[in-house]
């Protein structure tokens, strides 16, 4: 309505009432104001009122305070109800996948062809399938729930296997909405009594198989991606943590650009990747890089697999250049370091090639009768001895820290 009013394409609006306009007396008087704006008149039939009358604005004001706090206590007595609801057993209406609907969850039935797949998530589940592979299968089998709309596939399974209502037990209250914010439920972390009703509806799952995949899915979250069979994973997996962000660092391949180039592998926090703004100040972290100083922590030539997997626990990421190594028997030890790759690389031999391209530019600056060398062309065969021998050096280097 208030597109339509912007463009031009209405110029009356006749309401009910000013409850039935906006929900508190802010948001009346912005609206009010800006269709006023725009030329358009509003009338609260029930008040008799016009937006555009004289002491309109002023009744408004205090009609809306009126009706404001009106549907506040309207409110408030609704939510003592479901409250009071809670207390005795009753659930403020009940939809849940596997059963019928039902107004207090009193008079629940199980729907057979729907709970035969909750007990074969919870099954697959155990049998180290992953949710995503579950989700697609059951796509591919017509057998979606109805939860799975605007929930992306795998996301629907996991709030198959968290929800414990499917023990029989109900826990009432665990959502709630805040005042001032209808229509906006958040979860119930404490500022709100919850009431758990036992055997309150018939069980799906019993308590054992329950309470083993809420150990498994823990477990798995503990792992990260280690947990995910289908994911290639190598020793430092979920092995590097980020403090700020609580969460694992992931390893990014980064594929050569020209013919020339080579792939590189790095080490970047999750939340970055994903583009996510985020205040841990860390950084990308080569994984050759990582690899050295991971050897030199431990004390070996060479990073070690075995070694790493049978010594180090997780190592800890804070800010760009603080490690904390945890070890596998309980001791920790903290670090300070930066990978210096680009400087390792420029080598002696790299530097004398690079001198004898700057000279080159100088003599050719001369030949053209240029005051500034910068504005010279560089010779195309200096250049081409330059790349040769910086590839080269790059190859020898990658060589000797054993990289593909």
């Amino acid at each position: 309505m208030l597109a339509l009013a912007r463009e031009g394409a209405i110029d009356l609006i006749l309401t009910k009432s000013i409850s039935r306009f906006a929900r508190n007396t802010v948001d009346l008087l912005e609206t009010v104001r800006e269709l006023k704006d725009l030329e358009v008149e509003v009338r609260f039939d029930k008040e008799n009122i016009s937006s555009t009358s004289a002491d309109g604005e002023l009744m408004l004001t205090l009609l809306a305070s009126f009706a404001q706090a009106e549907s506040e206590q309207i409110s408030q007595n609704v939510k003592w109800r479901i409250w009071k609801g809670f207390e005795e057993g009753k659930a403020n209406g009940f939809h849940l996948y596997g059963y019928t609907d039902s107004a207090d969850g009193t008079d629940v039935q199980i729907i057979e062809e729907e709970a035969a797949v909750v007990c074969w998530i919870f099954d697959q589940y155990m049998k180290k399938t992953s949710c995503e592979k579950m989700a697609a299968q059951l796509i591919a089998d017509g057998r979606v729930p109805h939860q799975a709309d605007n929930k992306l596939p795998g996301e629907w399974v996991r709030h198959i296997l968290k929800n414990p209502h499917y023990t029989g037990d109900l826990l009432l209250g665990r959502w709630s909405t805040p005042e001032g914010k209808p229509a906006r439920a958040v979860r119930n972390t404490g500022q709100l009594p919850q009431y758990l009703v036992e055997n309150a509806i018939p069980a799906i799952i019993d308590r054992d198989t329950f309470v083993a995949v809420q150990t498994e899915i823990a477990r798995r979250r503990e792992l990260g991606a280690r947990a995910n069979w289908s994911i290639e994973t190598v020793a430092l997996t979920s092995k590097i943590k980020c403090v700020s962000c609580s969460c694992s660092f992931v390893r990014n391949v980064r594929n050569p650009k020209t013919q020339n180039s080579i792939s590189t592998e790095h080490w970047i926090c999750t939340e970055r990747k994903k583009g996510r703004k985020t205040g841990c100040g860390t950084c990308e972290i080569s994984d050759t890089a990582l690899k050295g100083f991971i050897a030199r922590v431990l004390g070996i030539e060479a990073f070690d697999e075995d070694v790493f997997t049978e010594r180090i626990d997780h190592i800890d990421v804070q800010g760009k250049d603080r490690y904390t190594f945890h070890d596998t028997d309980g001791t920790s030890s903290s670090h300070t370091w930066r990978p210096n790759l680009k400087k390792s690389s420029w080598t002696p031999v790299r530097k004398a090639a690079w001198g004898e391209l700057v000279r080159a530019r100088w003599a050719e600056a001369k030949r053209l009768g240029l005051d500034n060398p910068r504005q010279a062309p560089t010779p195309p065969e200096a250049l081409a001895k330059y790349r040769a021998v910086a590839k080269a050096e790059a190859e020898r280097l990658r060589a000797e820290r054993g990289e593909r």
